[in-house]
């Protein structure tokens, strides 16, 4: 009986060869057999040759032969192959309880069966997902593991596992291209550049689209490397990457504000309109997406170098109190003199960050007279700014304009979406009308506190045109000046938005308007019938779509593309996250090749094709926001 492969008794005549060789008067020393093959094969009298355990074949096994033939015949053994299946296909019982590493208390008994494969594959998407170096099944403790908890799996070698990584990506690769293609799904983009700590230049391009269940995806379609940060070298390798991924309907194109990006977006749209009539909406006008946190990091920056060196001086300050405990212990005495609630302490900020930064200012603000009795108290502290930092002289101690010039920029900010609005894509107003809670009266009411009449006239009378365009443009008919409304503005509105609930106030305003509901389109029937109450805090957009299409049949194929518009490069910037840690300085032997299919794969095992309601946001990709 075979309890095992490879544990087969002994046949009576190999035992007799092995007595004969013990007992007979030759003086030769015996030679230790130390193959491995020989745990499968037993040597037959005479010497020569050796007989296999499973199917009783016997091969040449002299000295001279040595045991590359018998190692061959072992692979292709048919008898010892469906020894082993049978052997893998016993049941074990096995207790396990529900649930990934949570002990909720409850467990059942379920049958399972070994399956080499299965394991093997296990082994490498544990390598993809966490991480995990090539050697890493090399080393000796992860052996020694596997040997004690499934002596039945053979350890594949790191050259294997890479071989098994390619193969998988590219399964992973043909599956997700099925399935665009399948549904024909028109596609938003986000991209972005990086430089790798090896000083190779890469290029990610992500893909944002919503399926037919109005589940919202995000895939990582390419991290390649480019040799230069051009526009036209960007271009042509989203060209290319649309190609190979066999996509033929691009939405927009997500990019930060480089100048290069607007070039390589040109040639984006120069090529696609040689390709169809139906590649671009709107002929590609609305396809360039400006990344919203950058252009809010633009406006702030421009705002902190008004004021950079009274921020410099109060950074300063902050810094001399947490460079110690012996200082920060005479600072907490200050703040005790002038009898300031704590509240927590100063933090400091990371100067590229301008969250940061306001942050630092607002805890700053508070213990500004603790700061005018430590420049009293502390001899050592103004003697500080005199000294050199980086061959400068320190900027500071802060003094009253300082902290006048930091309120002021605190302040200001809460201005910033006046000049936000002029420089962001419409489209992305558009998404906000295609939210059924606020729809087109409410965006307009919002900005009614930002700008005067005329210009929220003016912007009401653009958005409404963009959405009767794109209504045409798939397929419906606009009909301008049929069933026109009188969108009524709430005169108090502008004042007093701050001092209540926005959406409770705008229900009450829709509810007491006299609107007409005999709208003939998909656009003028959306927008004239009541807002969904936003009090409901599970409310879903892409549930609610899905549900209220049907009404919809052209506005909701509209809604589809506009709610997967990406407004910031985060997916992509966080890939990068990924590659710098991929890309270590003792990993930066990768090929390329290798380095994209396991930022890919790693990106498409950690989604799931369906079923995903609501993506968050990833670890790599809250560090951005």
């Amino acid at each position: 009986m075979v309890d095992n492969v490879g544990e087969v008794q002994i046949s009576d005549e190999v035992q007799q060869v092995s007595s004969e060789e013990e007992v007979s008067g030759s003086k030769k020393r015996k030679t230790e057999l130390r193959s491995f093959v020989w745990k499968h094969f037993s040597k037959l009298p005479g010497g020569l040759r050796a007989k296999c355990h499973y199917c009783g074949k016997s091969y040449a096994a002299h000295s001279n032969s040595g045991t590359s033939g018998l190692s061959t015949h072992l692979d292709r053994c048919k008898v010892r192959k469906k020894m082993k299946a049978a052997n893998d296909a016993k049941q074990q019982t096995l207790v396990c309880k529900k649930g990934k590493g949570k002990d909720d208390g409850t467990a059942k008994v379920i049958h399972i069966g070994f399956n080499r494969e299965a394991c093997r594959m296990a082994l490498v998407k544990m390598i993809i997902k966490d991480e995990l170096p090539f050697r890493f099944v090399e080393a000796e403790g992860f052996l020694e593991f596997m040997e004690t908890c499934c002596p039945k799996f053979e350890v594949p070698s790191r050259r294997t596992i890479t071989r098994d990584i390619l193969e998988l990506y590219q399964n992973e690769k043909g599956l997700l291209k099925s399935i665009l293609s399948a549904n024909k799904q028109r596609v938003c983009i986000t991209t972005d550049t990086w430089t790798s700590i090896q000083m190779s230049n890469f290029m990610v391009v992500t893909a944002h689209f919503i399926d037919e269940e109005w589940v919202l995806h995000k895939r990582i379609l390419t991290f390649t490397p480019i040799s230069n940060h051009k526009g036209d070298g960007i271009g042509k390798l989203i060209e290319n990457c649309l190609i190979d991924w066999g996509i033929e309907k691009l939405f927009t194109i997500t990019v930060d504000n480089a100048s290069a990006n607007t070039i390589a977006i040109a040639y984006v749209k120069k090529k696609l309109a040689n390709w169809s009539g139906n590649s671009m909406v709107l002929n590609g006008l609305y396809m360039h997406v400006r990344c919203s946190v950058h252009i809010i990091n633009l406006i702030v920056q421009d705002g902190l170098s008004q004021v950079s060196q009274s921020i410099a001086s109060i950074r300063n300050a902050v810094k001399y109190v947490r460079s110690s405990p012996a200082r920060l212990q005479k600072f907490k005495t200050c703040v005790d003199r002038e009898k300031i609630s704590r509240g927590g302490l100063m933090v400091l900020d990371v100067p590229t960050r301008w969250n940061s930064t306001y942050l630092m200012l607002e805890k700053a603000a508070a213990f500004e007279k603790a700061f005018e009795r430590l420049k009293e108290d502390d001899g050592h502290y103004t003697n500080w700014f005199d000294e050199d930092e980086s061959e400068k002289r320190r900027v500071g101690p802060s003094i009253d304009k300082d902290w006048e010039n930091a309120k002021r920029w605190r302040k200001n900010l809460s201005s910033i979406g006046v000049i936000f609005f002029e420089k962001v894509n419409m489209l992305l107003i558009v998404a906000n009308v295609l939210d059924p809670r606020c729809k087109l009266d409410f965006v307009i009411w919002c900005f009614s506190s930002l700008y005067n009449i005329r210009k929220v006239d003016e912007l009401r009378a653009n958005i409404k045109e963009l959405l009767l365009k794109l209504l045409e443009s798939y397929g419906g008919e606009s009909n301008p000046n049929r069933g026109e409304r009188c969108m009524a503005i709430h005169d108090g509105a502008s004042s007093s938005i701050e001092s209540f609930d926005p959406f409770t106030q705008f229900k009450k305003m829709k509810e007491s308007s006299n609107d007409d509901i005999s709208g003939k389109n998909d656009v003028e029937k959306y927008l004239s019938e009541t807002c969904e109450s936003a009090s409901n805090p599970q409310f879903d957009i892409l549930t609610w779509w899905k549900l209220n299409g049907p009404r919809y049949p052209i506005l909701s194929q509209i809604a589809k593309d506009v709610l997967a518009i990406p407004v910031s490069t985060v997916a992509s910037e966080s890939a990068f996250s990924t590659g710098g840690r991929i890309l270590d300085p003792f990993r930066s032997s990768l090929t390329h090749k290798t380095v994209e299919s396991l930022i890919c794969t790693q990106n498409w095992l950690r989604s799931t094709l369906l079923g995903e309601r609501t993506i968050q946001p990833s670890q790599e990709e809250a560090e951005f926001y």
